[in-house]
């Protein structure tokens, strides 16, 4: 405002915010920031479940597939071990449980190949492959190798059936180690049933939990014919 005097008057001070304005903006700020912080955890919990997803899949496929790869192939018994192993002649199922399998089969050495058993089984959560050696000198499976191929597993299950697709469970009859050998014992097929298996049905389910994130789980089931039975 001017004067007639023509000179200007005195201008008014600034104002600065008020409580209640103070309050609002800061109601408004921590909408804001809730919003973007539930936004960041959603997509956060996004992220952590594909990749645990991710992981278990790749742990189930690659015990799995390894699985179903040897158990096709036994039987082959390149170094004839069946024919002179003291127990359980020409049965190439050495031990077949529930949770746990061995049978014999083979590994390539250099430009030969040796019989070998393997076994799958399940320790703690981790599936363990146990190899051992044929000992043609002392006619025995010897010198134990044992390898873990997959983490995260919660359950391992062997299906045995007939050529008649009939299912062999396992019972309380037969008693034994699975791995042969190992402190455990476990219900067994009795041999005689052991020597009818024409395909077993496995099953490998894979879990994970984390913080602040649901469990994901993962389960793959494939059923192996024996080729040479």
């Amino acid at each position: 405002m001017w004067y007639a005097s023509g000179k200007a008057g005195p201008r008014a001070r600034p104002r600065g915010l008020s409580l209640l304005e103070v309050l609002v903006a800061t109601a408004l700020f921590a909408v804001v920031m809730g919003g973007v912080y539930s936004l960041y955890i959603a997509m956060q919990g996004t992220f952590t479940r594909g990749e645990m997803k991710s992981d278990l899949q790749q742990n189930a496929r690659v015990g799995l597939d390894r699985m179903v790869q040897e158990l096709r192939m036994a039987g082959y018994d390149p170094e004839n071990a069946l024919q002179q192993v003291a127990s359980q002649r020409f049965n190439e199922i050495r031990a077949a449980a529930g949770s746990c399998l061995s049978f014999v089969t083979y590994r390539k050495h250099g430009a030969s190949e040796k019989s070998v058993r393997v076994t799958y089984s399940l320790s703690g959560t981790a599936l363990q492959r146990r190899e051992d050696d044929w000992d043609p000198a002392a006619k025995v499976f010897s010198s134990p190798a044992t390898q873990p191929l997959s983490n995260a597993v919660s359950q391992l299950t062997f299906t045995y059936y007939d050529a008649f697709n009939r299912i062999l469970a396992p019972s309380g009859a037969v008693v034994g180690s699975c791995p042969p050998g190992s402190p455990s014992s476990s219900q067994l097929l009795h041999s005689s049933l052991a020597g009818q298996v024409r395909r077993v049905g496995v099953t490998l389910r894979t879990l994970e939990s984390r913080a602040r994130v649901a469990p994901e789980s993962y389960t793959l089931t494939s059923h192996v014919y024996l080729r040479n039975r």
